[in-house]
């Protein structure tokens, strides 16, 4: 058994303590870019909600058609919006599933290559959610459509940084099967 040092032992414990802030406070804004108001078309007054899942429900079944955007300059300009904001926000569930599955990695020791790779697919649909979401609120509003944003892809973006820079820094930390750390155990 190797003793460490004692600064060594420090270091460590540094790290880990700085690894555990990065992958809670990941979880806790992700969690939180769920349930904050995100982007709702302010004629839609029959919508429970503005979280991530009710407003998610809206877009998809939204229809250009429909008396809420009959004051938009055009259709094809509402369904553009209507679809690219529905875009932003199926980015985002992907990134919530995919970096609630894969926080952890962001606190642990030792990493695998994969789980480090669904850590980074979290960060850029968290990142591309937030810019598209964004986008898709500016051409609605161009188009005519009365919108309102909410504040939830500040947390969405935030989350995907942490989620992206945690990821970067995890590369150090990989470790691959036992066959390639130690060859000589199998080699005759």
């Amino acid at each position: 058994m190797i003793r460490l040092a004692s600064d060594e032992l420090e270091r460590r414990r540094r790290a880990q303590f700085g690894r555990t802030i990065m992958g809670i406070s990941a979880l806790l804004l992700m969690i939180t870019s769920a349930v904050l108001p995100h982007v709702i078309v302010e004629a839609a007054t029959l919508v429970p909600g503005r979280s991530l899942i009710p407003a998610s429900r809206f877009f998809l079944l939204a229809n250009p058609n429909a008396e809420a955007f009959q004051g938009a300059t055009s259709v094809a300009a509402v369904g553009v919006g209507i679809s690219i904001t529905y875009l932003g926000l199926a980015f985002h569930q992907i990134g919530l599933i995919t970096g609630i599955a894969s926080f952890w990695v962001l606190i642990v020791e030792d990493v695998g290559r994969w789980t480090r790779r669904l850590v980074m697919v979290s960060g850029v649909s968290l990142l591309l959610s937030a810019s598209t979401v964004v986008l898709g609120y500016q051409l609605l509003t161009n188009a005519g459509v009365p919108s309102l944003l909410g504040y939830a892809w500040l947390p969405t973006v935030l989350a995907g940084l942490i989620m992206v820079v945690g990821g970067r820094l995890a590369r150090r930390r990989l470790v691959t099967t036992w066959y390639w750390e130690g060859p000589e155990i199998v080699q005759p």
